[in-house]
């Protein structure tokens, strides 16, 4: 008995900081280190923008899910997609995408990850253009020199096609494996969960 509360006594504080610095970022459009230079900056934003991380993480879930594994071909989509957006960023005109989007893309994502829907091949692709769209569209930067920002756009969208094809390929070893499967579709529950949350705080916040 004694050891099962000590088990959930050190889950809840991580979970509760885990969800205190979601509600606490999704407020904060763009993250940057100091320090880093502009390409390791550009890689970080993506992972330390709360509402992005959803979006790849249940992204890669939902393309390892997919019997055959295919990566090649959603790549096909993702990266030009996201280069495209992120280069839209510079003309000035885009000021970034409204959150509330952003999240119902995420929830929508891993609903389907969580039913464990099986697409085709080109919801797939569709799918993967307007995540890599929403999430290029939401890494602009505000200033900076041509060279400065175009490498922290390169970092940006080097972070986006690679946190994606990782948690790809991580979740197709157990698409095959029952408990492998639960505990994705699990995955795919707690990024609802989550959205919901930020969902919340994000309207509340605009209200």
């Amino acid at each position: 008995m004694n050891r099962v509360l000590r088990q959930r006594y050190r889950v809840r504080p991580s979970l509760i900081f885990f969800l205190t610095f979601i509600l606490q970022s999704v407020a904060h459009a763009h993250l940057t280190v100091e320090g880093i230079g502009e390409v390791g900056s550009g890689v970080l934003h993506p992972l330390m923008t709360p509402v992005h991380v959803l979006i790849l993480l249940a992204l890669g879930l939902m393309l390892g899910q997919r019997v055959p594994f295919d990566l090649k071909t959603p790549l096909q989509i993702l990266a030009p997609a996201s280069a495209i957006a992120l280069l839209a960023t510079t003309t000035g005109k885009i000021n970034g995408v409204y959150p509330p989007i952003l999240i119902g893309l995420a929830m929508g994502i891993a609903i389907l990850v969580a039913l464990e829907v099986k697409i085709c091949s080109m919801v797939c692709r569709l799918i993967c253009a307007i995540a890599a769209i929403g999430i290029g569209l939401d890494s602009g930067l505000e200033m900076g020199t041509a060279l400065m920002v175009g490498k922290t756009l390169a970092g940006t969208w080097i972070s986006i096609n690679i946190a994606t094809s990782y948690t790809a390929i991580c979740a197709s070893h157990g698409a095959e494996k029952p408990w492998a499967k639960i505990g994705t579709r699990v995955i795919g529950s707690w990024i609802i969960a989550i959205s919901l949350l930020v969902l919340a705080f994000s309207l509340r916040k605009t209200s």
